[in-house]
């Protein structure tokens, strides 16, 4: 182990959790929608785990949906590869707490959360972009037979991917990993 370098581990955590994601099937691929193809992706909803990335949403944050006006809170724990965001997501209302699998790709994000079996809400997906000072913002859906639909915000703001000299270049992109 001496002479393994951090990035190199990195690389390999990496691998693994996108193998993890491909081999389980999980992702927004595979997630029923009901809703226009609007919401879709410029990815297809396929990651990439050494996909440069403008964006770095590691860490916990607070999801903030709003549904009939009343405003809901989860906490959310993202582990990002890439694109590829994977993570837990916990409902204080249900009480549930379960994995979450999604996609960031340039300043558009999005994840799914699925209630489990024989919930009113099925599974419910968020999809949103994020601002030039990090703010991520947009819209949610589920398939459930309570079939909500909403706003969605997260507390915490997305971090720059790149360093602190080079995050004003629109042009830049660097590798995340957690």
């Amino acid at each position: 182990m001496r002479g393994i370098s951090r990035t190199v581990l990195r690389t390999c955590a990496g691998l693994a959790v996108a193998a993890g994601l491909v081999a389980g099937g999980a992702g927004v691929a595979n997630a029923a929608t009901v809703t226009p193809a609007a919401h879709t992706t410029s990815n297809n909803g396929f990651c990439n785990p050494f996909q440069r990335e403008h964006w770095n949403l590691n860490g916990h944050n607070k999801v903030e949906t709003v549904y009939l006006g009343t405003t809901y809170t989860y906490t959310v724990t993202f582990r990002q590869f890439g694109s590829c965001l994977a993570g837990t997501l916990t409902d204080p209302g249900f009480p549930t707490t379960g994995p979450v699998f999604g996609t960031i790709n340039r300043n558009h994000v999005t994840f799914t959360f699925r209630y489990p079996a024989g919930s009113i809400q099925g599974t419910r997906t968020f999809s949103g972009t994020i601002n030039w000072w990090g703010f991520v913002s947009g819209n949610w859906w589920e398939t459930g037979t309570e079939n909500g639909t909403g706003t969605f915000t997260l507390a915490r703001h997305a971090n720059f991917a790149c360093p602190g000299w080079d995050r004003w270049n629109s042009h830049s992109a660097c590798h995340v990993f957690p």
